[in-house]
């Protein structure tokens, strides 16, 4: 059943070219530090802190979606404590990359904080941008305000530039493909028909490689702490 749901994790993400790595990290580890927080926080990156009531927004919204594509399945305890904690740990490389992208000098337009808005689906009726949806939604199902979802928002789409960025970086010369797939292969039969869908197959591994390398040498400059225990005690 977990590595269902691990399947179906990845599969929710699909359809922003923005979000193809936010899956990848449900297994990463080792990027946390315990300690006393009095902040309504459920981590902090460096600076700055995740608020636990944006986090508890997005888990609460995510359990929702697995609800729905499990039908007559039942979702147990432990798939809603994995979903937590990869929640987290989506949250946490966020931030990271986030931080990452700003020192580069990366910005979001407000062009492209309207775009990401309006093509939100739980934003839309009948396929069209409601103004009133959005502040429903924001304000009882995500119970934020639009300042702080816009503030959010922003930093996801910077991130997402990032690791756009970390992907253009990973791509490979022709000669490289079909060396790799020959090595992968033992040969190179039907390379013309399937060397276009292990191309990027590959490209997104290198990108992993990348994307873990970057984050493992961060981690060591960051200080990340996570407060998650503490919050879901109501500490």
């Amino acid at each position: 059943m977990i590595s269902w749901l691990r399947r179906y994790r990845r599969s929710i993400f699909i359809g922003t070219i923005t979000i193809f790595l936010l899956g990848i990290f449900v297994g990463l580890g080792g990027y946390y530090f315990t300690g006393k927080d009095n902040s309504e926080s459920v981590a902090v990156v460096g600076r700055a802190k995740i608020p636990y009531s944006i986090y508890q927004a997005r888990v609460n919204q995510y359990l929702d979606s697995v609800r729905e594509g499990l039908k007559d399945k039942e979702l147990t305890d432990e798939m809603a404590r994995e979903i937590r904690q990869g929640m987290l740990r989506d949250m946490i490389v966020d931030e990271i990359l986030y931080q990452q992208g700003k020192a580069l000098g990366l910005e979001v337009t407000e062009m492209e904080l309207a775009f990401s808005i309006r093509n939100t689906p739980q934003f839309q009726r009948d396929g069209n941008f409601d103004q009133a949806l959005y502040f429903q939604t924001i304000r009882r199902a995500l119970r934020t305000t639009p300042e702080e979802y816009e503030r959010q928002q922003r930093k996801s789409i910077l991130g997402a530039k990032f690791k756009q960025l970390i992907f253009n970086s990973a791509k490979l010369a022709p000669s490289e493909i079909r060396e790799e797939y020959v090595r992968e292969n033992k040969g190179d039969k039907d390379f013309d028909k399937k060397g276009l869908e292990f191309a990027q197959a590959l490209q997104q591994r290198r990108a992993l490689e990348i994307i873990n390398f970057y984050l493992k040498q961060l981690s060591t400059q960051i200080e990340i702490r996570s407060f998650l225990e503490q919050r879901e005690q109501g500490a």
